[in-house]
């Protein structure tokens, strides 16, 4: 089981680690109403979270939920500005924790990890399996509604893995019960808005992890939160893989929403690419998604909605994901012929492919 850290809520709620979490939530944000009101009485709004935190007094505010579209639909719920604080300031404390907690191969919200480190391993391991002159198959699985489908009582259970500081605990507790309807005896479901949440979502996610490498003994194994792949050498193994997985998910509370089959020679669909040994390929919904965004950002920027900042940044970085792909030409065809125009036609602008 490991060691368990204690005593540490004295950290969460040390002046310097607050004023740090304020400084991570306010990040790309600061122009907000809500920001403005909270840093306009610093002092007192961070000295009134710090005594309710350190007194066990604290309590989530109301989640406003909105819908976001890409790279699928989700709910999102955010929670208001001083609760964002709150979880910056116990993640700044717990992430270290968590993070060694973890093994090698999970790459959701870690440090150093990411889509481009997980892409770049699971490549690493089909061009080492290529070598051998063997088939390989590629086993793929997707958690249906994972967010969703994590129970409070599972949630709280990982939480304890490694955490025993019993203020820390019931602090977290608070954070995870605060979605719990009144007359629900098993409440399930943690906010996809939440720092928190991915947090508890990943350590749900380890225990698989965990038994995917101790138990089955599975090498070529790789996990992005509910995205799991496993490289396999038959279509044999890979069905028997994947019926252990779903009965070991049934236990947790889960099912998959989908899984797949397939030969390494059809490539791995996997953290927004489409990977092969050899090369690599963004997925097709990448590049309709941008064309789309395109469309939007042109609209808005002919309406004066936004400006060529918010239009560069965008586009930065949807380019920055597309650059870890073979996709020049991609790139060119989509971002060619993107111009942008105001409405009274005073101010033009050229190729934006070349702006980037």
């Amino acid at each position: 089981m490991g060691k368990k850290h204690k005593r540490l809520i004295k950290q969460i709620v040390d002046w310097d680690n607050l004023i740090e979490a304020h400084r991570l939530a306010r990040r790309g944000k600061r122009n907000r109403e809500e920001v403005i009101r909270f840093e306009a009485n610093l002092l007192e709004e961070l000295g009134r979270l710090q005594m309710e935190l350190l007194w066990g007094t604290y309590q989530p505010g109301w989640y406003r939920t909105f819908v976001v579209r890409e790279p699928k639909r989700r709910e999102i719920a955010a929670l208001p500005y001083r609760d964002r604080v709150a979880q910056h300031a116990i993640c700044n404390i717990c992430t270290p924790i968590w993070h060694q907690a973890m093994l090698l191969d999970t790459y959701a919200c870690r440090p150093g990890k990411g889509t481009h480190a997980a892409a770049n391993r699971a490549q690493r391991w089909l061009r080492d399996m290529h070598k051998s002159g063997r088939s390989v198959w590629v086993l793929k699985m997707d958690v249906s509604k994972y967010f969703q489908s994590i129970s409070h009582r599972l949630a709280k259970q990982v939480i304890r893995r490694k955490i025993s500081c019993p203020a820390t605990l019931r602090l977290l507790d608070t954070i995870v019960d605060s979605t719990a309807g009144s007359d629900e005896l098993e409440p399930a479901g943690i906010p996809v808005g939440n720092l928190t949440s991915q947090w508890i979502a990943n350590l749900v996610g380890n225990e698989l992890d965990q038994w995917a490498k101790r138990e089955l003994r599975l090498k070529r194994y790789i996990r992005y939160m509910d995205d799991m792949v496993v490289l396999c050498w038959s279509k044999e193994q890979a069905l028997t893989v994947r019926a252990q997985f779903e009965a070991r998910l049934a236990g947790m509370g889960m099912t998959f929403s989908k899984t797949s089959i397939l030969p390494a020679g059809r490539g791995l669909n996997f953290v927004g690419y489409r990977i092969w040994h050899d090369h690599r390929l963004l997925r097709r919904q990448s590049v309709v998604a941008m064309k789309r965004r395109l469309k939007v950002l042109q609209r808005q920027f002919q309406a004066g909605i936004i400006g060529l900042d918010r239009v560069h940044a965008t586009i930065a970085s949807w380019v920055a994901h597309a650059k870890h792909a073979d996709t020049a030409r991609v790139r060119a065809a989509v971002l060619g012929g993107a111009r942008f125009t105001r409405g009274d036609g005073a101010r033009k602008l050229g190729n934006m492919a070349s702006k980037i």
